[in-house]
């Protein structure tokens, strides 16, 4: 091909990218780990060019515009790029041996080893019908004209040959190829054999629904009647649901990794899989399927606009589109037309979907709206979703029936109404564009997440079995701040299900709570038991994992929303008598039904940490007092307190009384902040984005703070086709978008360390006891004279805890005030 042609040249760390002006004129995507050589050449009509000569020895002459710095800095930017990609040409001969264009080429004849299961249990539709010999012949003559694989070059010929359909063999390649997942391959080579031997015999939530489905996968073609079959689809499925934990697996994943495993090798198939919900239609596999509810907004705007007539008769008889069309975005129209038609629906999706990050498949959206078209008529008679959905199926199941049967002329007469379907959605919608699309899907999608997240919240309270006297208004506010919770949680969270774990029960409890807000700056764990800096123990994590073993009556590890509502509601709706027992159990650790001494004084300490912020200082005789008085009536044998002595203790101070009565049950307000009302929009999405951003940081991030780029692997093009200042800008805002989400987490973490008070140094409180014959009860727990007093009392709090300080194997449990 010797053609001149205008456009855009962009450079990355591992790839050069071409777009010309005219977009569908041609364009290309070349690894430089491809390139075998790079001239400088003398053109009679450019002031500079370039001579690059790639893999499969096809040259490209590159005139560049510009100014003569401009085009120096290029040249030894790309020199420089070159060097770092060498590396990779030794992987090349190996992957190219599982491209079959490379044999194709050698001997069109000669069987390939890798592929999809079609090479084993057949391809679907007559092969002499669907004219495949012919049409392998016709990308022969492009392959060999214009590169292949890695170095293909596309020109306006590339979208008519896809459009007429892909020759069998060749359909998994051109899949890949369009999509960008052949990238993505080269590149994490081995990365697929990796995660399942890394996660072999493990077993998940995903994993466990994948079982489910896999007998309900295309059950039509005979590859999944067989246990060869059904262990690849398996295989590729576990992968990925290892691979993307937070998504995990969804229902019709499986439909579409069936089809698709057809024609591709597993390998092949993982990373079209990825790519396909990273990208091309990200949120449709999700739990809430966001993106597919967006797009069906999208595509009902588009019947309104280019078919009144027919939207307003659907709405005159409340017919919904999303019954029927839902199902098509879904599984890419697989589980809608006979395979055969499906397939070439998808040959023009992967060509043209990978145009913009979270494009989805325009052609799919054109073909919807062609359906309509088509039977707009019959469809104008319908009255209720049976008779719409009825309509459909039967155009579906005559797709290979002549448009014009009864037409005279023979061409016309071949031409099928799947053809005719085809035809209608590439030129009488023509004008629907990408960008429109997008556009729309800007106008919609808060209307979206908004109503999504109202139906999710709406059923899941009215899902809850014990709503524990709690109002409508506190079950919401409760429900909100469960989920802020997991949202801003999550980078930290172990658990992948929806289960609170303890790091964000911390976070949850501080939102509804003052004394439960903590500080985990420098939080360190020896033992198991939350440290500071120095070493030393924190209480107030030790008492609210108490409360977190006790909220979870399963036993499981993590916190439902039920869990939640029940525990609060014991606490907030008992009686002064069942929270003095609560208080029991949470310190009685070993369930015999007695308080050590260890156990008093770390329920002494619990006094004091929910006490800290309180503006008086009568919590600090009331705690004297209760150790004092705890072991006055311990056993004095086993020095131990049952729960009877344990509420003598508590009712012979006025201030403890009052705590138990009301204050601990006051101390947690459903309160939720105007501005923390639109938190919970989009948390979804926004989270996918700042998965997408953590991993661009964690990609690019050592690369700008370390200036190490011979250490980077290069990323698909759909990553790579900007340039290094627009990455950088990239990184920069996606740390941006981190540092404002740490901002956001801080808002639920304000100093929760006791901290020293007037710098003194640090001590351990424990008491002295002595007996007496009397119990002293402190009449005025609120009321306390001078400041001398004030500090008498801190001495004598301090002095009677000391003097019972614990000491386990030389380490003392230490607790600041």
């Amino acid at each position: 091909m010797k053609e001149s042609l205008n456009g855009k040249l962009q450079l990355s760390e591992g790839y050069l990218a071409f777009v010309a002006d005219d977009a569908k004129s041609c364009n290309f995507v070349l690894p430089l780990y491809t390139v075998r050589r790079v001239e400088r050449i003398n053109s009679g009509t450019h002031n500079f060019a370039l001579s690059i000569l790639n893999w499969h020895q096809m040259k490209l002459i590159l005139q560049i515009n510009g100014h003569k710095v401009t085009f120096e800095k290029f040249c030894n930017t790309i020199r420089d790029n070159l060097k770092n990609q060498v590396r990779y040409m030794k992987n090349l001969r190996s992957f190219l041996s599982t491209c079959f264009s490379e044999a194709l080429l050698v001997d069109p004849k000669k069987d390939i080893s890798t592929g999809g299961l079609g090479l084993i249990f057949g391809f679907p539709g007559d092969v002499k019908k669907l004219r495949d010999r012919y049409k392998t012949k016709l990308w022969i003559e492009y392959l060999q004209t214009n590169g292949r694989n890695l170095t293909l070059v596309k020109v306006p010929y590339f979208s008519k040959l896809v459009r007429v359909g892909l020759p069998n063999k060749l359909r998994g390649e051109i899949w890949e190829l369009c999509s960008g997942a052949i990238f993505l391959r080269f590149v994490n080579d081995g990365m697929y054999e990796k995660l399942q031997k890394d996660n072999a015999g493990k077993v998940s939530l995903s994993t466990e629904e994948i079982e489910k489905d896999l007998n309900r996968s295309l059950p039509e073609y005979p590859a999944y009647q067989t246990k060869e079959g059904i262990n690849t689809l398996r295989r590729v499925l576990t992968a990925y649901s290892w691979k993307d934990p937070e998504l995990g697996y969804c229902q019709a994943m499986n439909i579409v990794a069936s089809a698709i495993l057809i024609y591709m090798s597993e390998e092949q198939a993982f990373w079209t899989l990825s790519v396909l919900c990273d990208r091309l239609i990200p949120g449709y596999y999700s739990t809430s399927m966001y993106g597919a509810i967006l797009d069906q907004i999208i595509f009902e705007h588009y019947v309104q606009n280019k078919m009144p007539l027919l939207y307003e008769h659907f709405q005159n008889v409340d017919v919904q589109l999303s019954v029927a069309c839902l199902p098509w975005f879904l599984s890419l129209y697989i589980n809608s037309m006979p395979l055969l038609f499906a397939f070439r629906v998808l040959d023009c999706f992967f060509m043209e979907g990978p145009r913009v990050l979270f494009q989805i498949g325009l052609e799919i959206f054109l073909i919807n709206s062609a359906i309509l078209k088509i039977n707009g008529d019959e469809l104008l008679t319908i009255t209720d979703d049976g008779q719409f959905i009825h309509v459909l199926k039967k155009y579906f199941s005559t797709l290979d029936q002549p448009a014009h049967p009864n037409n005279k002329n023979q061409k016309i007469r071949e031409i099928t109404k799947f053809n005719e379907l085809m035809m209608v959605a590439f030129k009488e919608f023509s004008n629907i564009t990408t960008e429109s699309v997008i556009e729309l899907r800007k106008t919609h999608q808060f209307k979206v997440i908004h109503n999504i997240e109202s139906f999710t919240k709406r059923g899941q309270i009215r899902n809850l079995k014990d709503t524990s006297k709690f109002s409508k208004n506190d079950i919401s506010i409760i429900y909100d701040k469960f989920y802020n919770a997991q949202f801003y949680g999550k980078q930290k969270s172990v658990r992948n299900d929806s289960r609170m774990d303890l790091n964000t029960f911390y976070r949850f409890l501080g939102s509804i709570s003052s004394w439960a807000k903590l500080d985990d700056e420098n939080l360190t764990k020896e033992n198991g038991s939350p440290r500071d800096n120095q070493g030393r123990r924190l209480v107030g994590y030790e008492f609210i994992h108490k409360l977190f073993i006790h909220f979870d009556q399963s036993q499981s590890g993590g916190l439902t929303l039920q869990d939640v509502i029940c525990g609060l509601g014991k606490i907030i709706f008992g009686d002064l008598m069942s929270r003095i027992e609560l208080f029991f159990n949470l310190h009685d650790s070993d369930l015999d039904g007695y308080l050590f001494k260890e156990e008093i004084l770390q329920m002494s300490e619990s006094f004091l940490f929910i006490f800290r912020n309180r503006n008086d200082d009568g919590h600090l005789g009331s705690v004297s007092n209760f150790i004092r008085n705890a072991f006055e009536y311990t056993d004095s044998h086993n020095l131990r307190m049952s729960l009877p002595s344990f509420r003598m203790v508590v009712l012979a101070d006025g201030y403890l009384e009052e705590f138990f009565d009301s204050g601990f049950a006051s101390s947690f307000q459903f309160i939720e902040p105007t501005e923390e009302r639109s938190k919970g929009l989009g948390r979804e999405i926004f989270n996918a984005l700042m998965s997408d951003g953590m991993r661009l940081a964690e990609k690019f991030g050592k690369r700008i703070n370390h200036a190490k780029p011979k250490s980077h692997i290069p990323s698909s093009p759909d990553q790579n086709n900007s340039s290094n200042s627009n990455r950088n800008d990239m990184t920069s805002h996606v740390q941006s978008l981190e540092s404002s989400n740490n901002n956001a987490e801080s808002n639920y973490n304000d100093s929760s360390s006791l901290m020293p008070r007037n710098n003194s140094q640090d001590s351990f409180i424990s008491v002295e006891s002595q007996k007496s014959s009397k119990m002293q009860r402190n009449e005025s727990p609120v009321s306390f004279g001078s400041d001398e007093e004030d500090d008498g009392l801190m001495q004598e709090v301090d002095r009677l805890l000391s003097e019972f300080s614990i000491d386990e194997n030389g380490k003392k449990l230490t607790f600041f005030l």
